[in-house]
């Protein structure tokens, strides 16, 4: 497949054992890449199988998970035909963002983009209706972000459990479909391996959400929506640090909870 750099990467037979996925994914990398533009067919099963050095099921069983996706759509006797991107499921979006062992930190920020103002409206929603049950939780999920002895995705997981607990302060099932959904998204592979490459601290976002705690206990609405807003800021950042950053420490014993 074409990279950045104009390299072209041959494919390679698969590894995994379910063939078919492994033949999928590098297809979609190639697709991805520009290797296979919109509009252009794919090889044939039987020369894509033979590249792949499989059997043509793998390749059929590859293609047809390429097409739940929409990135190609199957003809009878004319082969698969690669879609435009923007017509492909938003399963592809984690993808897009990494692989080529590298960030697209364009499409970063158009996501952000997206799901910014839907977080913060969520959020306003989440401190208008949230009972002092969810705050016990909310802080429960901060404490486990800003635990450095925590693995850095242990405390991202807990950021998306956040962002869930908020969709659940919403008493809105919709909300709630959406914030889970999303955490699936946050969860993939290709997202963690772009939080590695931009080495991203969770617990630079913890003294923002003690503001927003506080300012909800304090019963500062527009004080804590504005911290809402600078979280979404914080973590939609898509620079590239040039040193580590720094962990932000655990709570000190005796602060206040």
């Amino acid at each position: 497949m074409a990279h950045a750099s104009g390299r072209v990467v041959a494919f390679r037979p698969p590894t995994r054992r379910r063939l078919h996925q492994d033949v999928a994914d590098q297809l979609r990398d190639a697709i991805l890449d520009g290797r296979f533009t919109a509009g252009q067919r794919l090889p044939s099963e039987r020369d894509l199988a033979a590249e792949f050095q499989v059997n043509r099921t793998s390749v059929r069983e590859a293609i047809k998970v390429l097409e739940g996706v929409g990135l190609v759509t199957v003809r009878q006797g004319d082969g698969a035909t690669v879609q435009p991107l923007v017509d492909a499921s938003f399963d592809v979006l984690a993808p897009m963002l990494f692989h080529g062992d590298r960030v697209d930190t364009t499409l970063l920020a158009e996501i952000n983009e997206v799901i910014g103002p839907l977080l913060l409206e969520m959020a306003r929603l989440a401190v208008e209706r949230h009972r002092p049950s969810d705050l016990v939780i909310l802080r429960r999920l901060r404490d486990d972000m800003a635990d450095e002895s925590r693995e850095h995705e242990e405390r991202y997981a807990a950021c998306r459990d956040l962002m869930v607990e908020l969709a659940d302060m919403t008493r809105n099932r919709v909300w709630q479909m959406l914030a889970r959904r999303t955490r699936g998204f946050l969860a993939s592979p290709q997202l963690r391996e772009a939080r590695r490459h931009l080495r991203r601290d969770p617990g630079r976002i913890v003294p923002i959400v003690d503001e927003c705690l506080a300012a909800v206990e304090a019963g500062r609405t527009a004080d804590a929506i504005a911290a809402v807003h600078r979280f979404i800021r914080v973590v939609g950042d898509t620079t590239v640090p040039t040193t580590p950053t720094n962990t932000v420490p655990t709570r000190r014993k005796g602060a206040r909870r």
